[in-house]
């Protein structure tokens, strides 16, 4: 654990507990990392503007930590605000994915700048999206229709049921430009063809000037599946779904029980 000079971590079920907070274990061990010189990068699901308590609550600002927003879509450096890689849904493919899409039952989820674009106003994932990232909610039914933004990610919700029942319908919609991650049951993330976090680690690791061998990964979902595979050392988190689990290097504790400051001290011990 010696090599290690990059930790990469997922935010929701990983970083955060089930209450939206990091544990203040958690936030000691990641604050010392960064002050014997480790870097931290958040790597999520979540839009750009969705980081403002975890940046605040590691101080990735005065560290150069850095952010992979949109499973990795765009990273950040949360200093300088400096975009290092960005990719995102071409206007055209993104219309025509949108059009398609009418033909199904999905609450579709598109933000652009501090703005969120929906279908469905009212539903609680909206809901939850629009307030936890500070985005302004937009009634856009027509979105297919007036977009001209080329998104990072189109997120869509249902239940869980409907999407195991379309989820091949849409890959096919994806082609060859467009690709699908299950991030959470309810929730199907649409990208660009090739954006994953392992993507955004190789992006993060250029801007370094490391190897990811160098990079110790902690996530619990199919979207963290390739960052954890790829990386130094993958770390599950006690929560993580069986096919996260088996490909990790370790299983650590859960979310609410400090399994990212247990595998960090670790590291730290390792330096000394």
């Amino acid at each position: 654990m010696d090599n290690i000079q990059l930790i990469a971590l997922d935010c929701d079920g990983t970083l955060v507990n089930d209450d939206g907070r990091i544990t203040e274990r958690t936030q000691q061990a990641l604050i010392q990392a960064q002050q014997v010189g480790l870097t931290v990068a958040l790597v999520s699901g979540r839009p750009r503007t969705g980081f403002h308590y975890e940046t605040e609550a590691l101080q990735l600002k005065q560290h150069h930590g850095l952010i992979g927003a949109y499973n990795g879509g765009l990273v950040l450096d949360v200093t300088s605000g400096e975009e290092k890689f960005k990719k995102g849904i071409n206007v055209a493919d993104a219309r025509t994915f949108l059009t398609a899409l009418q033909a199904f039952d999905f609450t579709y989820i598109v933000d652009n700048d501090n703005q969120l674009y929906t279908n469905t106003p009212n539903n609680q994932y909206v809901q939850h999206e629009s307030t936890a990232h500070r985005l302004d909610l937009v009634y856009a039914p027509n979105l297919y229709e007036m977009i001209d933004f080329s998104p990072v990610k189109i997120l869509l919700t249902q239940n869980p049921d409907y999407i195991d029942k379309v989820i091949d319908d849409i890959n096919a919609l994806c082609g060859e430009t467009l690709s699908t991650i299950r991030s959470t049951p309810f929730y199907l993330e649409v990208t660009a063809h090739g954006v994953n976090k392992s993507h955004a680690l190789d992006h993060i690791c250029h801007a370094m000037g490391i190897n990811k061998r160098h990079v110790a990964a902690f996530g619990d979902q199919l979207n963290d599946l390739e960052m954890l595979r790829d990386a130094g050392i993958g770390v599950a988190m006690g929560n993580a779904t069986a096919a996260v689990k088996d490909i990790a290097d370790i299983v650590t504790e859960d979310n609410n029980h400090d399994g990212i400051a247990t595998v960090v001290e670790q590291i730290l011990t390792s330096k000394q």
